[in-house]
Protein backbone atom coordinates (compact mmCIF):
# COMPACT_ATOMS: atom_id res chain seq x y z
CA UNK A 1 0.00 0.00 0.00
CA UNK A 2 1.44 3.71 -0.81
CA UNK A 3 1.40 6.28 1.23
CA UNK A 4 0.54 9.42 -1.05
CA UNK A 5 0.79 10.82 -4.41
CA UNK A 6 -0.76 12.62 -7.22
CA UNK A 7 -1.88 9.63 -9.31
CA UNK A 8 -5.18 8.23 -9.29
CA UNK A 9 -5.59 5.29 -6.82
CA UNK A 10 -2.33 6.42 -4.57
CA UNK A 11 -2.57 7.04 -0.93
CA UNK A 12 -4.61 6.16 1.71
CA UNK A 13 -7.32 3.21 0.51
CA UNK A 14 -10.70 4.51 -0.27
CA UNK A 15 -12.72 1.00 -0.55
CA UNK A 16 -13.83 1.47 3.12
CA UNK A 17 -17.04 2.45 3.69
CA UNK A 18 -17.84 5.80 4.73
CA UNK A 19 -18.95 6.62 8.35
CA UNK A 20 -21.15 9.95 6.64
CA UNK A 21 -22.96 7.50 4.79
CA UNK A 22 -23.52 4.63 6.98
CA UNK A 23 -27.04 3.90 9.41
CA UNK A 24 -25.43 4.95 13.16
CA UNK A 25 -26.60 5.07 16.86
CA UNK A 26 -24.97 7.67 18.92
CA UNK A 27 -25.68 6.99 22.59
CA UNK A 28 -24.85 10.55 23.37
CA UNK A 29 -27.15 11.83 21.27
CA UNK A 30 -29.64 9.23 22.96
CA UNK A 31 -29.00 10.42 26.40
CA UNK A 32 -28.91 14.14 25.24
CA UNK A 33 -32.74 13.40 24.19
CA UNK A 34 -33.63 11.35 27.94
CA UNK A 35 -34.04 8.17 25.98
CA UNK A 36 -31.94 5.61 28.08
CA UNK A 37 -34.16 5.39 31.07
CA UNK A 38 -34.47 1.89 32.58
CA UNK A 39 -37.66 0.16 30.75
CA UNK A 40 -37.76 2.87 27.93
CA UNK A 41 -39.12 1.56 24.53
CA UNK A 42 -37.93 3.78 21.08
CA UNK A 43 -37.55 4.39 18.30
CA UNK A 44 -34.67 5.77 15.68
CA UNK A 45 -34.55 6.42 12.12
CA UNK A 46 -32.33 7.69 9.01
CA UNK A 47 -33.18 9.67 6.35
CA UNK A 48 -31.39 9.97 2.99
CA UNK A 49 -32.59 13.83 2.34
CA UNK A 50 -36.70 13.46 2.25
CA UNK A 51 -36.54 10.01 1.82
CA UNK A 52 -36.80 7.52 4.69
CA UNK A 53 -33.84 5.27 4.95
CA UNK A 54 -34.52 2.73 7.20
CA UNK A 55 -36.12 2.65 11.56
CA UNK A 56 -34.71 0.70 14.37
CA UNK A 57 -36.96 0.03 17.52
CA UNK A 58 -34.91 -0.27 21.11
CA UNK A 59 -35.48 -0.87 24.49
CA UNK A 60 -33.40 -0.05 27.17
CA UNK A 61 -32.82 -2.39 30.64
CA UNK A 62 -30.01 -2.02 33.11
CA UNK A 63 -27.22 -3.00 31.76
CA UNK A 64 -28.07 -4.04 27.96
CA UNK A 65 -30.27 -1.90 25.44
CA UNK A 66 -32.09 -4.59 22.90
CA UNK A 67 -32.01 -3.26 19.30
CA UNK A 68 -35.35 -4.33 17.13
CA UNK A 69 -34.86 -4.29 13.67
CA UNK A 70 -35.46 -6.31 10.13
CA UNK A 71 -32.59 -6.71 7.18
CA UNK A 72 -34.67 -7.74 4.26
CA UNK A 73 -37.24 -8.77 5.87
CA UNK A 74 -35.05 -11.18 8.46
CA UNK A 75 -35.34 -10.47 11.83
CA UNK A 76 -32.16 -9.15 12.64
CA UNK A 77 -32.62 -8.36 16.61
CA UNK A 78 -29.85 -7.33 18.41
CA UNK A 79 -28.72 -7.35 22.21
CA UNK A 80 -25.75 -4.15 23.11
CA UNK A 81 -24.43 -4.17 26.78
CA UNK A 82 -24.21 -0.55 27.91
CA UNK A 83 -20.91 0.11 30.20
CA UNK A 84 -20.91 3.34 32.36
CA UNK A 85 -18.11 5.20 33.39
CA UNK A 86 -17.67 7.79 36.35
CA UNK A 87 -17.44 11.70 35.19
CA UNK A 88 -14.60 13.70 36.22
CA UNK A 89 -16.92 16.67 38.46
CA UNK A 90 -19.58 13.55 39.38
CA UNK A 91 -22.24 11.17 37.39
CA UNK A 92 -21.66 9.32 34.83
CA UNK A 93 -21.18 8.51 31.02
CA UNK A 94 -22.95 5.63 29.00
CA UNK A 95 -21.09 3.60 26.70
CA UNK A 96 -21.76 1.35 24.24
CA UNK A 97 -19.80 -2.05 24.52
CA UNK A 98 -19.22 -2.87 20.91
CA UNK A 99 -20.58 -6.44 20.11
CA UNK A 100 -17.37 -7.69 18.34
CA UNK A 101 -14.44 -6.52 20.35
CA UNK A 102 -16.48 -5.42 23.75
CA UNK A 103 -14.45 -1.73 23.34
CA UNK A 104 -16.48 1.19 25.00
CA UNK A 105 -18.26 3.17 21.77
CA UNK A 106 -20.01 6.06 21.69
CA UNK A 107 -21.29 5.17 18.28
CA UNK A 108 -21.91 1.55 16.32
CA UNK A 109 -22.45 1.15 12.59
CA UNK A 110 -24.62 -0.87 10.62
CA UNK A 111 -22.97 -2.89 8.03
CA UNK A 112 -23.91 -6.15 6.40
CA UNK A 113 -27.01 -6.26 8.94
CA UNK A 114 -25.58 -5.59 12.53
CA UNK A 115 -24.12 -3.32 14.72
CA UNK A 116 -20.61 -2.92 15.86
CA UNK A 117 -17.86 -0.12 16.50
CA UNK A 118 -15.99 1.42 13.60
CA UNK A 119 -12.82 -0.64 13.96
CA UNK A 120 -14.74 -3.45 13.63
CA UNK A 121 -17.10 -2.79 10.76
CA UNK A 122 -13.80 -0.94 8.93
CA UNK A 123 -15.37 1.97 8.03
CA UNK A 124 -13.70 5.31 7.49
CA UNK A 125 -14.42 9.11 7.64
CA UNK A 126 -13.94 10.47 4.27
CA UNK A 127 -10.92 12.89 4.95
CA UNK A 128 -9.15 9.51 6.31
CA UNK A 129 -9.03 8.55 2.20
CA UNK A 130 -7.73 11.38 1.02
CA UNK A 131 -3.58 11.33 -0.15
CA UNK A 132 -1.34 13.89 1.66
CA UNK A 133 -1.58 16.52 -0.16
CA UNK A 134 -5.49 16.40 0.37
CA UNK A 135 -5.37 16.22 4.09
CA UNK A 136 -2.80 19.10 3.92
CA UNK A 137 -5.03 21.36 2.18
CA UNK A 138 -8.30 20.40 4.42
CA UNK A 139 -6.38 21.16 7.51
CA UNK A 140 -4.67 24.46 5.52
CA UNK A 141 -8.54 25.21 5.07
CA UNK A 142 -9.37 24.35 8.27
CA UNK A 143 -6.85 26.50 10.33
CA UNK A 144 -6.75 29.30 8.08
CA UNK A 145 -10.80 29.81 8.47
CA UNK A 146 -10.02 29.81 12.42
CA UNK A 147 -7.06 31.92 12.16
CA UNK A 148 -8.97 34.86 9.88
CA UNK A 149 -11.57 34.44 12.31
CA UNK A 150 -9.17 35.78 15.25
CA UNK A 151 -8.54 35.25 18.94
CA UNK A 152 -11.88 34.74 20.32
CA UNK A 153 -11.96 36.89 23.78
CA UNK A 154 -11.82 33.80 26.16
CA UNK A 155 -9.40 31.71 24.28
CA UNK A 156 -5.77 32.39 25.80
CA UNK A 157 -3.03 33.84 23.91
CA UNK A 158 -0.58 31.17 23.77
CA UNK A 159 -2.92 28.97 22.75
CA UNK A 160 -3.92 30.93 20.00
CA UNK A 161 -0.32 31.57 19.52
CA UNK A 162 0.19 27.53 19.17
CA UNK A 163 -2.60 27.16 16.71
CA UNK A 164 -0.96 30.22 14.62
CA UNK A 165 2.53 28.21 14.70
CA UNK A 166 0.48 25.00 13.32
CA UNK A 167 -0.66 27.26 10.73
CA UNK A 168 2.56 28.40 9.88
CA UNK A 169 3.71 24.71 9.45
CA UNK A 170 0.83 23.62 7.34
CA UNK A 171 1.30 26.39 4.92
CA UNK A 172 4.90 25.70 4.50
CA UNK A 173 3.73 21.70 4.12
CA UNK A 174 1.08 22.80 1.15
CA UNK A 175 3.93 25.07 -0.62
CA UNK A 176 6.14 22.01 -0.14
CA UNK A 177 3.97 19.97 -2.23
CA UNK A 178 2.58 22.13 -4.80
CA UNK A 179 6.38 22.86 -5.49
CA UNK A 180 6.74 18.50 -5.85
CA UNK A 181 3.42 19.20 -8.27
CA UNK A 182 4.76 22.03 -10.15
CA UNK A 183 8.28 20.12 -10.75
CA UNK A 184 6.39 16.65 -11.77
CA UNK A 185 4.36 18.72 -14.35
CA UNK A 186 7.14 20.31 -15.96
CA UNK A 187 9.57 17.36 -15.63
CA UNK A 188 6.27 15.62 -17.79
CA UNK A 189 5.62 18.72 -19.75
CA UNK A 190 9.53 18.20 -21.17
CA UNK A 191 9.26 14.71 -21.84
CA UNK A 192 6.37 15.24 -23.61
CA UNK A 193 7.26 18.59 -25.66
CA UNK A 194 10.81 17.37 -26.35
Amino acid sequence: MGTGGARNGAGRPAYRLKAEQTPKIDIRIWHKRGLLWDGSHNTWSWSRGEESAGSIRFTVNADTILLTYAVHGQDASQIIRATKTPCRYGGTRTWFACSCCSKRAAVLFMRSGRFACRQCQRVSYTSQSGSTRERANARYHQLKAIIDAGKPKWQRWATFERLEDRFARVSEQVNRSLLVLIQRLQRADKRGGG
